[in-house]
């Protein structure tokens, strides 16, 4: 079928008026390029050019075909994205996605093409603008991809540049328990960056929403905002002191640690609880005494887990050092 003229003017079809004529042209094209080896043949002939012509069709049926069907290809096919995206058809999905009609398929080759880095520098501000819009289907989505990318260190750069801090801070207080989970994994990967990113995720805000997430009915939650809390405090005593002396943060975190149903969570809470007796610091550990950290920490030494164990088994041993422990 490759070699034969039958390829060439199935393609051509994919021009035609009639949806019915399009649709079939369009399926045909993209089992060939999904189905067999000879893909750079087929582009040649022009098969994924058309596939993205039809995306700008006055075919409302034409775009929706085209969406769905580019898709299938580029996920099956990464190595066609060279062939299909570019900086117009990014902007074109977009474009489509602000719009009622086809937002979900339209996001699904962004996130496509946001795995490409020649596109983040215009599409991470685009994405954040999405993520504004009252639609929680398309916040999910942005949201997950913005999880996706803050892994990777010169896209955070582009998302905190871009007032990326700001938006993940109010999405980690979502009524929508995926979105929020999401944006405090999000800014749990920008916590890894330098002090001066930590001290801007503190001034944006997070301080105020760690108590109520903190209190979350979602287990994940709780967990992963320890985490992130334990990322946020790690090398540095004045990152300690923003989370020891804001409201009732390490009131919870020790509460957590000792009752929390969940073993994950209090695993995440007793290192936070370790990290900062790890440092020594007298009056801080005297403050995380008198708030019933020895009880708290007593209550994990007998689990399954030995990491655990041992890890407060350690804290108890600072803390006696210390002479603090009546």
């Amino acid at each position: 079928v490759v070699d034969s003229p039958i390829l060439p003017a199935v393609i051509e079809l994919l021009k035609c008026k009639t949806i019915q004529m399009i649709s079939a042209a369009a399926m045909v094209v993209a089992k060939l390029l999904t189905a067999t080896d000879n893909v750079e043949r087929i582009v040649e002939l022009g098969a994924v050019a058309g596939m993205v012509d039809m995306i700008y069709s006055d075919i409302i049926e034409a775009r929706t075909c085209g969406i769905k069907i580019l898709y299938i290809i580029l996920s099956d096919r990464p190595h066609l994205r060279k062939h299909a995206l570019n900086r117009k058809l990014m902007d074109e999905m977009f474009r489509i996605v602000k719009s009622p009609i086809h937002a979900d398929l339209a996001l699904n080759v962004i996130e496509i093409g946001c795995q490409e880095p020649e596109y983040w520098i215009t599409a991470i501000p685009e994405l954040i603008c999405l993520s504004k819009k009252e639609d929680h289907g398309v916040q999910r989505k942005v949201i997950v991809m913005m999880s996706k990318l803050c892994r990777n260190k010169g896209c955070a750069q582009i998302i905190v540049e871009n007032g990326g801090l700001s938006l993940l801070v109010d999405m980690a207080g979502h009524d929508n328990g995926e979105i929020a989970l999401h944006a405090i994994t999000s800014l749990s990967s920008l916590a890894t960056g330098s002090d001066e990113r930590i001290q801007a995720i503190f001034k944006s805000g997070i301080m105020v929403k760690v108590p109520i997430l903190l209190d979350h009915h979602k287990e994940n939650i709780r967990k992963q905002t320890c985490n992130a809390l334990f990322k946020f405090i790690d090398g540095s005593l004045e990152r300690i002191g923003c989370i020891m002396f804001t409201d009732t943060t390490m009131e919870k975190v020790i509460h957590l640690l000792n009752s929390d149903p969940c073993w994950l969570v209090r695993m995440e809470c007793l290192k936070i609880v370790w990290k900062m007796i790890e440092t020594g610091h007298r009056y801080l550990i005297m403050s995380l005494v008198d708030r019933g950290s020895i009880e708290a920490i007593c209550s994990v030494v007998v689990c399954s887990d030995e990491d655990m164990t041992m890890m407060a088994l350690n804290a108890l041993e600072s803390i006696l050092k210390l002479g603090i422990a009546e």
